[in-house]
């Protein structure tokens, strides 16, 4: 975790403190803040050069320069975990980034002795951190250290897929993770851009045997989460008379569509589509005028072909089903080998993947 953070002039001024976890005792930051500007002028100074890091036997400290302006800060994170030490360079220098253009007019010219006005940066590092998913990683870590559901998270460059931080207590195929979350992170926004104007905050896949990857979508990282749950409807699910088929196109569709018809539908879906793998609605019902998504359904498939790829490549596992969260909808894909159904709901009401595991189980309860 980023423990602490120094933002320090070139006078030795400590402009800026915050703590992760405030101490029962007052910290006394400026003599904290004297105490590394006296490391690096020692350096700077003794051996002409800047210090870049510095390790004790628990914490990293790690120096960041920014000498764009009048005055010359020096930013000043700390952990304890060596494994967060990539992640915090990237987050440093977003703070170094934000916070001079934020304060570039008290910057720009010679400290007047008043620091009250950076107090306001609090507000703006909390957006950050979130930004940068620290505001849940020691719970995270500590439900995987425990055993529970929770078996690792990935922290990933949305642009690259360069992997941040990796915490886990099972085997996590990097090189896969790496390469396709990204590819269905991508397909995932552009359709919910294109079709509802909106963002996807997350993505879950969900594999027969109960494998599940929640994908969280933040402004600067991607963070992957791996579930295992109990239930596994692996045989159950691949002898459905949909998997007895591998041609593309569906025969009997008339036959097919009845099984649908007649099922019952969970009260908090809006609206359901029976869909083949080229886009063509087999059938559909809407139950509430408000969230006709008609013209969109066609291309979620897209999603569906990513999100079953990734389910056979990273676990070697048919897809149970795949969803995306957005501002205001939830879609639900539930893989039927050559078709797929397709359902929306309200974000406010289908916005977890027990909900959501909850609905799509019915279906299968009904159809098998």
């Amino acid at each position: 975790m980023l423990d602490d953070l120094f933002i320090i002039n070139d006078t030795g001024q400590l402009l800026f403190s915050w703590h992760w976890e405030e101490s029962a005792e007052i910290k006394d930051d400026d003599l904290i803040s004297g105490f590394l500007t006296a490391i690096n002028s020692f350096a700077s100074i003794e051996r002409g050069e800047d210090i870049k890091s510095l390790q004790l036997k628990e914490t990293h400290i790690i120096f960041e320069k920014s000498s764009n302006l009048v005055q010359k800060l020096t930013f000043v994170v700390t952990t304890k975990n060596e494994e967060l030490i990539e992640l915090l360079h990237s987050i440093v220098h977003d703070i170094m980034d934000i916070f001079t253009t934020t304060f570039k007019e008290y910057l720009n010219i010679e400290f007047d002795g008043e620091v009250s006005k950076y107090k306001i940066f609090h507000e703006i590092l909390r957006k950050v951190i979130y930004s940068r998913g620290l505001d849940s990683l020691n719970d995270s870590i500590k439900q995987i250290d425990d055993g529970e559901a929770l078996k690792s998270i990935v922290f990933l460059d949305p642009k690259g897929g360069n992997i941040y931080y990796i915490h886990a207590k099972q085997f996590v195929n990097k090189e896969k993770i790496s390469f396709l979350i990204p590819l269905i992170v991508n397909s995932g926004q552009l359709l919910y851009k294109n079709n509802l104007n909106e963002n996807v905050n997350w993505i879950l896949l969900t594999t027969i045997r109960n494998e599940n990857i929640v994908v969280e979508i933040r402004s600067k990282i991607i963070i992957v989460k791996q579930y295992q749950l109990p239930e596994n409807i692996e045989n159950d699910f691949l002898a459905l008379d949909f998997f007895k088929t591998k041609d593309k196109y569906i025969k009997k569709p008339k036959k097919i569509v009845e099984k649908f018809e007649n099922l019952i539908w969970d009260s908090r879906i809006k609206q359901i589509f029976l869909v083949d793998l080229v886009g063509k609605i087999l059938y559909s019902k809407i139950f509430d005028d408000k969230y006709d998504c008609t013209d969109y359904i066609p291309e979620t498939i897209s999603v569906l072909t990513s999100a079953k790829k990734v389910s056979e490549e990273t676990y070697n596992r048919a897809l149970f089903n795949t969803s995306l969260g957005g501002e205001k909808i939830t879609t639900i894909c539930m893989n039927f080998n050559n078709m797929v159904l397709t359902m929306i709901g309200n974000i406010n009401e289908i916005n977890t993947f027990e909900i959501i595991q909850d609905i799509c189980y019915k279906i299968f309860l009904q159809v098998k």
